[in-house]
């Protein structure tokens, strides 16, 4: 609480709230959407029922089926010639063939090589690591300079290319029992 009481506001001068939380000029706080004053464009509630409508709306028409059939079982959708029809989509996670040496990608080539699945294991244990050491920071516990410079590194592991591929659902190689 001591900082909080330490901090003047640069727009009435007052302690203890910092300008953005002033409670005497809640006029710069009007929303750029409703025009309303005292919240921002980010939490206007008008914005996010908007933005939940939409998102359900496009869920429904996702779940919708795309062929419709009539009460006489005839189908309702457009002939099977016609741009329409789903031929000139491309199904997902398939690329067009390249016009270059690439060739075609598809999921299934998505396998980490032998090298970057040592360096995956490699980064995650040190992630580990680091949240064993950010446990015993909660504990009360102080860290020595190496291990608050390991802790400083963690977004720089975590934005890693190879972590990147594990979160998209690169399959794992299993690495040969080293003896």
């Amino acid at each position: 609480m001591a900082a909080t009481d330490s901090q003047i506001c640069s727009r009435c001068n007052g302690q203890g709230h910092r300008a953005a939380q002033c409670p005497k000029m809640s006029f710069y706080r009007t929303c750029e959407y409703c025009k309303v004053v005292g919240h921002s464009a980010k939490a206007c509630p008008k914005l996010q029922r908007r933005a939940l409508e939409k998102a359900t709306q496009q869920k429904a028409v996702k779940n919708q089926t795309s062929d419709v059939r009539s009460e006489s079982g005839t189908s309702t959708t457009a002939s099977g010639d016609s741009w329409t029809s789903g031929a000139w989509r491309k199904p997902r996670g398939v690329k067009s063939k390249a016009k270059g040496a690439s060739g075609e990608w598809q999921p299934e080539h998505w396998v980490l090589g032998t090298e970057e699945e040592r360096e995956a294991r490699k980064l995650e244990k040190k992630l580990r690591e680091i949240a064993a050491l950010e446990q015993s920071v909660d504990q009360g516990k102080s860290l020595d300079a190496l291990q608050l410079q390991k802790v400083g590194r963690k977004s720089e592991i975590e934005g890693h290319d190879i972590l990147r591929k594990v979160r998209l659902g690169y399959r794992r190689v299993t690495l040969p029992v080293a003896e």
